[in-house]
């Protein structure tokens, strides 16, 4: 059994996820490094005979997990294991393919404005320009929701990750793209987990370019 949630509107995801509580209690967060799992939980059983519920997260946003997500979902469709497929950057394509397969769909994306200063911290960033990504982030960070900054910094980051393994100039080394790479993608599984706070771990890292 599927259940979506789609977009960054903060009262809209709260609201989906309140509502999904009553359903059932997530018992393991998956994300894309972890794919390689989720076969084995579609037939998972519990010992207490309790309904498992796994909370794929943003799981389409990175290819090969992607391609492993839309394989499966027929199956998760049918399974009795609850899954919460939530992925706050999915397009008009993601959104029409979870629609056909999902009990239920929570559409929590926002309209389109002209405020773009999540891109403009996305592109300081990218350029190591850390007094414009420090200037930017002073703005936004109690205006915008951390998942929301937090994925558009790691699709910003992958492009300059793959730009400089291609060897072409970069701002940044392969080392220090390992490393940012990394904690950028482990600071959202950390603040799931309740080890971090999500918006002091991004500036931690803004911090550290």
């Amino acid at each position: 059994m599927i259940y979506s949630i789609v977009g960054t509107h903060a009262a809209t995801k709260t609201k989906a996820i309140e509502e999904l509580k009553k359903l059932c209690t997530v018992s393991r967060y998956m994300y894309s490094e972890e794919v390689g799992e989720l076969e084995s939980l579609i037939n998972a059983t519990s010992l207490f005979g309790d309904v498992i519920c796994i909370s794929c997260v943003s799981l389409m946003d990175t290819s090969s997990s992607k391609e492993e997500l839309i394989r499966l979902l027929p199956e998760m469709e049918a399974s009795s294991t609850i899954f919460i497929i939530d992925e706050p950057f999915a397009d008009v394509h993601k959104v029409n393919r979870l629609s056909k397969v999902s009990k239920k769909l929570y559409d929590a994306r926002e309209e389109k404005t002209k405020d773009n200063s999540v891109f403009l911290l996305c592109d300081a960033f990218a350029a190591r320009d850390k007094k414009q990504a420090w200037l930017t982030w002073m703005n936004i960070r109690d205006t915008h929701e951390g998942e929301a900054i937090q994925g558009a910094l790691w699709w910003k980051f992958q492009m300059i990750w793959s730009s400089t393994l291609s060897g072409r100039r970069s701002p940044y080394t392969k080392d220090e793209c390992e490393r940012l790479g990394g904690e950028l993608l482990r600071s959202s599984i950390r603040a799931h987990r309740g080890e971090v706070d999500l918006k002091k771990e991004l500036e931690r890292i803004l911090l550290s370019i």
